[in-house]
């Protein structure tokens, strides 16, 4: 085993342009490469001195895992693009390569090497003198041409700091990865993959993006003008929310409705203690255009246009058309933008740069001609609402290619059901598997519509079973009635706060199970805590805690364990106990040294649960298309995206719903249904 780590420069611009087109860069360089193998001590090679013999080894003996590198996608692309200009060597396959800061996301900890020091306590620290080494060795300087360029020779003695930083950053890493289980071999075969997508890249329109940007900023800067014109000059950008709330404080002070709109209560993650403040953050504002809407004149008019010109220019495309075109290669490919376990506690994948996980889900009904308008430098109408429509879309095939994507169908109306195992639950699954062999007969929703409204299922009506779609979806981890409100929005309905609250109550009192679900989670993850090496079972999973030292662990019917690290049972004010865990991104405010913790409740672990299950269900799937020798190019959420040779699309297609419908072993009795579609742009 090998544990490695570069520092290297360039003039490309790694944050914004990405690690693909950093290391493919001519002009990247390696200042130094650290390597330790097993537990000696680590060492340091320079260009200058002859490339190290049991380094080069380790590349050529390909072994599996054998690679070992804290963010190992950068390293493996500087091995890849930059080494060969000072060693020949063989490259090694990609599952030579082990990614601890991987190891990291998948038990639920920190991935940044700072972080992860600091959250287990580790003696030994990242040097946090590496940031100013890295700005003044690595990042290039604006000359007196007004050119970026790189400092041709780097002072000796700053060169010396960097060696002594670069062992360092190796001896801190692999002292984290011994702190937690390492990936299993499934979980290691899973970011193989995933890395294998990152390779292929997804295909963007950057002619369009870069059009599209110049509209979206012409367009935002029109809106900062007209905020600046109604509020007489007092705000000038839509950020400014300190200056809008003093327009709104004489009125509130004077109006229980608009204190209420713009009131949150939060609780302190680390004491746990509810505070209330006044805030004007996105939700609030949306409150108080709710409120307007319900009793016109309870705003004045000025107010509710500053606000609805404020929630237009925050709907800005700007920065995502920006991205697009910063990060696609020559070839016009974004790479890298998926990251493996990236999602908090389910083992999901994120997205970064693209961020193809937060693309608008509203897609143009016709984008090719708002494309041709826009390259034209045609007027639009809508100007945000319609560049937003066209995120989605900017990802596009190859000539010559079309794309085949597939989506579970209501994948976690599915699986949270069949994790409960109970009479209830499989009643629910009746409803969904009955609907899946005939589409004729009333859904999930209907049926969930008719229960509240008390009616029956064929009878119910359009809107109403959006209140139905609303209450499945918002309901099924113990939300309340703002949980309702949140997704109520997200889908154009609109029923009073009270009114939700009665919704809520009256699903539970029809869904036993789910209620009974909930409190035999929360009994079981306590008890695990409570007496550790003690396996406790609700439904279909399993909760331990191995020792007193040990993460707390939720066994999923894959296998596959959920982490909570750091559990703790405390009693709150009532003396009821309160399961709480260490929170990756929670980091210690400044002068503090305790990360910050969550609470955990039965809805919370359904949720968690859930997620984790379909992210095994799509790792899964990802694995046998690819076996099967597919061009897999990307994922998100609960979609496979292939991309084809025009000629072989409804043979992927085939092949894709065949793949997703043919569940591993351990979900064969999950009744699921997926939608396949094929075509030239990327849609929802």
């Amino acid at each position: 085993m090998l544990h490695l780590d570069y520092e290297t420069r360039s003039t490309v611009d790694l944050k914004n342009r990405g690690a693909y087109n950093y290391a493919s860069d001519p002009s990247t360089e390696i200042i130094c490469l650290a390597w330790a193998t097993d537990e000696d001590e680590p060492q340091i090679w320079h260009p200058g001195l002859p490339f190290p013999k049991d380094v080069l080894k380790a590349f050529q003996d390909d072994e599996i895992r054998s690679l070992h590198a804290h963010n190992a996608n950068f390293e493996r692309l500087i091995t890849q693009y930059v080494l060969p200009k000072y060693t020949d060597l063989q490259q090694p396959s990609i599952d030579a390569w082990y990614c601890t800061a991987s190891q990291a996301r998948a038990r639920a900890l920190p991935a940044s090497l700072d972080d992860l020091g600091a959250c287990l306590g580790l003696k030994i620290k990242k040097d946090k003198r590496g940031k100013e080494l890295i700005n003044l060795l690595c990042i290039p300087k604006f000359q007196d041409d007004g050119l970026k360029r790189l400092d041709c020779e780097p002072p000796e003695d700053l060169l010396n700091e960097m060696y002594d930083y670069c062992l360092r950053d190796v001896v801190v890493e692999r002292a984290a990865a011994t702190q937690t289980p390492p990936l299993t071999d499934d979980e290691h075969d899973d970011w193989v993959v995933n890395e294998m997508v990152n390779d292929a890249g997804l295909r963007v329109d950057t002619e369009f993006a870069t059009a599209a940007t110049e509209y979206a900023e012409a367009e935002l800067q029109e809106l900062c003008e007209k905020i600046k014109i109604v509020s007489k000059g007092e705000i000038t950008s839509p950020k400014q929310n300190a200056k809008l709330k003093e327009y709104l404080l004489p009125i509130m002070e004077s109006n229980e409705d608009i204190r209420n709109a713009m009131t949150v209560v939060r609780s302190d993650p680390r004491t746990g203690e509810h505070a209330s403040k006044i805030s004007l953050d996105r939700d609030a504002r949306k409150k108080l255009l709710q409120l307007e809407e319900a009793k016109p004149g309870t705003l004045p008019a000025n107010i509710v246009e500053i606000i609805k010109l404020i929630e237009e220019a925050g709907r800005s495309s700007v920065i995502k058309f920006k991205n697009m075109s910063a990060r696609a290669s020559d070839d016009g490919r974004v790479r890298g933008a998926y990251v493996f376990s990236g999602a908090g506690q389910t083992g999901r994948f994120s997205s970064w740069g693209l961020q193809v996980h937060n693309l608008p889900r509203v897609c143009a009904d016709d984008p090719d001609s708002i494309r041709n308008n826009i390259i034209k430098k045609k007027p639009l109408t809508g100007v945000m609402d319609t560049l937003s429509s066209m995120l989605r879309p900017s990802v596009v095939a190859s000539e010559g290619h079309k794309f085949v994507c597939g989506d579970w169908a209501s994948i976690e109306a599915r699986i949270l059901p069949w994790l409960a195992d109970t009479e209830g639950g499989d009643d629910v699954l009746d409803v969904i598997e009955n609907n899946d062999a005939n589409p004729d007969l009333p859904d999930l929703y209907k049926v969930a519509a008719s229960g509240l409204y008390g009616i029956d299922p064929a009878k119910v009506t359009k809107d109403q079973r959006q209140i139905g779609k609303v209450i499945i979806l918002s309901s099924g981890y113990q939300g309340g009635y703002r949980a309702f409100q949140a997704m109520a929005r997200a889908y154009q309905v609109k029923v009073s706060d009270d009114q939700a609250g009665d919704i809520i109550r009256a699903w539970r009192s029809q869904n036993q199970w789910a209620t009974d679900f909930w409190r035999e989670l929360d009994r079981a993850a306590k008890d695990a805590v409570q007496s550790p090496g003690i396996y406790f079972r609700a439904g279909r999973l399993s909760y331990i805690r191995p020792s007193e030292n040990a993460p707390l662990y939720c066994e999923l019917p894959s296998g596959r364990m959920l982490s909570y690290p750091f559990p703790r049972l405390d009693t709150d004010e009532e003396g009821r106990w309160v399961l709480s865990a260490v929170k990756a991104s929670r980091k210690p405010r400044q002068g503090e040294n305790e990360w910050g913790r969550f609470n955990l409740y039965g809805g919370l672990l359904a949720e968690n649960a859930t997620q984790a299950a379909a992210a095994c269900l799509l790792r899964y799937a990802m694995g046998q298309v690819l076996d099967e020798e597919w061009p897999l190019v990307g994922h998100t959420h609960d979609e496979i995206l292939l991309e084809v040779k025009n000629e072989k699309v409804e043979a992927a297609v085939v092949a894709l719903e065949r793949i997703m419908l043919k569940l591993p072993e351990w979900a064969e009795d999950l009744p699921m249904a997926a939608e396949i579609w094929s075509g030239e742009r990327y849609k929802k």
